[in-house]
């Protein structure tokens, strides 16, 4: 199986990653619909808060599954070692840093939530103590994430110093 090119491995990732895109905006859309359409109001509301936090995180998410997808056409077009791919990849771990952050503070304000007595029923409380962990815990593989970009980058401008030492020589 071929993995650089036309019709290998890096060609159905970018497919893939075009249908996760795809989603992802699709369903950004529909909360924002939602809200308009509900009349969702954060002061009187403060829980309604998290959806729109989630909303943003959105955000990162669709930066990195798009420089990915570009990322992939250079394997696709056998272009793997350009500087564009350095750039994006700086785009990528910012965004999963960015990412983590906002995931982490969606985990503060649920605990804000908890301990304002704003949510009321003891499941949802004990719900949203397990959620808080859950997505601190998210968000700092976010973060992890991100730091491990930053090494591969790093690996990476390597690796296209090397390949233009290689075509000098030759």
């Amino acid at each position: 199986m071929k993995i650089l090119g036309k019709n290998s491995l890096s060609a159905g990732v970018k497919v893939g990653l075009k249908v996760v895109l795809a989603i992802v905006i699709i369903l950004e859309i529909a909360l924002i619909v939602f809200s308009i359409f509900t009349k969702v109001n954060i002061i009187e509301e403060p829980k309604n808060i998290i959806l729109y936090l989630f909303m943003v995180t959105a955000i990162p998410a669709v930066i990195v599954v798009y420089n990915f997808i570009k990322i992939f056409k250079t394997f696709e077009e056998e272009d793997a070692f350009n500087k564009k791919n350095i750039k994006r990849l700086k785009i990528i771990w910012a965004s999963f840093i960015i990412a983590g952050i906002l995931f982490i503070a969606i985990s503060l304000l649920f605990k804000f939530l908890i301990g304002n007595d704003i949510l009321e029923d003891l499941y949802i409380r004990t719900y949203a103590q397990l959620s808080s962990m859950f997505i601190a815990f998210i968000g700092l593989i976010f973060v992890v994430l991100g730091i491990g970009i930053i090494m591969l980058l790093e690996i990476y401008k390597e690796a296209i110093r090397h390949k233009e030492e290689n075509d000098l020589t030759i």
